[in-house]
């Protein structure tokens, strides 16, 4: 199983991933108990995360609500697991996140591309999942077994990566990321998506990278603060885990990030991808030097780390439809999948 086809409601979509994901569901819940703390997986349905969602998107918590009911699992339990960037901040679990983004838009066309590293109870349950909502374009999102989504692209040629930027200030009360990242993909142009990340109140500090065929928006994001870090109309996007223009900081989650050595492995990722981005000028290229383990943008096992890379997606732009392709697992390990669209291209 690789692609889980979602259509219809909010609760239509998700009873359709719970079912045809069920078995992956409760391994990848287990692997879940196991690699986090329970006090911290229960804070988490304590605090507003729940209300913020279904406020500003409901028909994704009547989604996260179908998936519990067809895998028959508790709905707390698969809130809590989409609540996984929050999870970062509430006990400081798992900040060894390290997710490189890069994008560059010429006259031959508009990429964007990046690795997700995560933690490694979560390798085995990568899925794609094929999002056909009643209204609004349909959506193709790297995400885990039980999760809403992580990264994605929709028919309307709208593209959403992320960076977790740990050191920014954080909102008990605030939409989570995966919400984020979902309600973005429901628009149908750059400027409404960017427009969507503007308005809403943000739980976890994050970057947002959102591409179309004209080029790239970049924003990061924290509790009180949205600031643009890559205006309109640049020729390249390049981002990882340390914030280039939000100076919005919780000083106690900087700190143990430099103690981690996080934030330096952030900046030399970067440094990194400065350098070869002059080279890439496609999505293949791109996918071959995600597949780097110098730096190392590709996270392998065995780095005495509790993260490796997820996966990871390269989205082109042209004046066709999009084109969406996933690896899930190690780029260069691992071989890309392109599911392609169902629907007609949407691009306004």
């Amino acid at each position: 199983m690789t692609i889980v086809e979602c259509a219809g409601t909010g609760r239509a979509r998700g009873r359709a991933h719970g079912e045809q994901a069920r078995e992956l569901i409760h391994t990848t819940l287990a692997r879940w108990r196991d690699g986090t703390n329970a006090h911290s997986r229960s804070h988490l349905a304590a605090t507003g995360l729940r209300a913020a969602v279904e406020a500003a998107v409901p028909d994704l918590a009547e989604e996260m609500r179908g998936i519990a009911d067809a895998a028959g699992v508790p709905f707390a339990e698969i809130l809590a697991y989409n609540f996984m960037d929050e999870q970062w901040w509430v006990h400081r679990e798992h900040l060894e996140l390290g997710c490189s983004v890069l994008g560059r838009a010429d006259t031959d066309g508009v990429f964007l591309a990046q690795n997700m590293d995560l933690p490694d109870f979560m390798d085995g349950s990568q899925i794609v999942l094929r999002v056909r909502p009643e209204a609004g374009p349909e959506a193709l999102v790297l995400t885990s077994a039980g999760m809403i989504g992580l990264t994605g692209i929709n028919a309307a040629g709208i593209a959403v990566c992320v960076n977790a930027l740990g050191m920014l200030r954080h909102n008990p009360a605030g939409l989570p990321v995966a919400a984020a990242i979902r309600g973005a993909l429901t628009r149908t142009s750059r400027t409404e998506a960017v427009d969507f990340l503007h308005h809403i109140s943000h739980a976890s500090g994050q970057h947002y990278a959102v591409a179309d065929a004209h080029g790239f928006h970049g924003v990061e994001c924290s509790s009180s603060a949205v600031i643009v870090s890559c205006l309109p109309g640049s020729p390249v996007l390049l981002h990882t885990n340390h914030p280039l223009a939000n100076n919005d900081i919780n000083p106690d989650a900087e700190q143990e990030l430099q103690r981690q050595g996080r934030i330096a492995d952030s900046r030399v990722r970067l440094d990194f991808l400065e350098t070869s981005v002059r080279s890439v000028r496609d999505g293949a290229a791109a996918e071959r030097l995600l597949g780097d383990r110098t730096a190392p943008l590709c996270v392998t096992p065995g780095h005495h780390r509790r993260t490796q890379t997820f996966g990871a997606v390269a989205f082109e732009f042209g004046t066709t439809a999009p084109t969406a392709r996933f690896c899930l697992g190690l780029p260069n390990h691992r071989p890309w999948i392109e599911p392609g669209w169902t629907t007609p291209h949407q691009r306004h």
